[in-house]
């Protein structure tokens, strides 16, 4: 099931807002925003994962929910919409990469993730330098460059790693929100 844009926009605003303060708040917002299926049952799904109805948070989300054209024209570099008659930026030279799946991310996934992103644009470079093995030929160098057919090898190699057959790398992966992190990304670039 794919996720509603306007769960994940909540997500990132509460994040940018200060109110997810906790990684317990951030794994409950992503598991309503699995099940929900409009805004009154993602609200009945955040008391259900253990966000308190008198918290400031949840007071946050409900102000969202209630207005959400007006809050992503508001907030719309929070998150990472283009405004209209602008270029949208390259995803591979992009360092807003980061910045908008951070709130979706625990710290120790921002970590992997970094490390994920940062093998993925360097192998589209045509010469990078790999400090194990000097400089190198990236795999991807004379594929097209546009942020289409890029994001989805990203996509890809991304599930590829998520789903991986060694268990050492599958495990470092568990609990990516894997189809939050693509939908973000592809709104952004697409």
């Amino acid at each position: 099931m794919k996720i509603d844009y306007l769960f994940i926009d909540v997500i990132l605003l509460a994040y940018r807002m200060g109110q997810v303060r906790h990684e317990e708040q951030l794994h409950a917002m992503i598991a309503a925003a699995q099940v929900a299926t409009d805004a009154m049952s993602y609200l009945t799904a955040l008391e259900n994962f253990g966000i308190v109805r008198h918290s400031a948070l949840y007071a946050l989300v409900g102000k969202l929910l209630a207005a959400p054209n007006y809050y992503r024209n508001l907030y719309a570099n929070m998150l990472g919409l283009h405004k209209e008659g602008e270029v949208r930026a390259s995803f591979l030279n992009n360092n807003q990469v980061l910045f908008l799946v951070e709130p979706v991310l625990t710290h120790k996934q921002q970590t992997l993730f970094y490390d994920t992103y940062w093998w993925f644009s360097h192998n589209h470079q045509p010469i990078f330098n790999d400090t194990k093995k000097g400089a190198s030929i990236g795999l991807y160098a004379t594929e097209p460059k546009d942020n289409a057919s890029t994001l989805e090898r990203f996509e890809e190699y991304l599930n590829h790693l998520v789903n991986h057959k060694t268990q050492r790398i599958r495990e470092r992966y568990e609990g990516f929100p894997t189809e939050i992190v693509l939908a973000i990304l592809q709104r952004a670039f697409l």
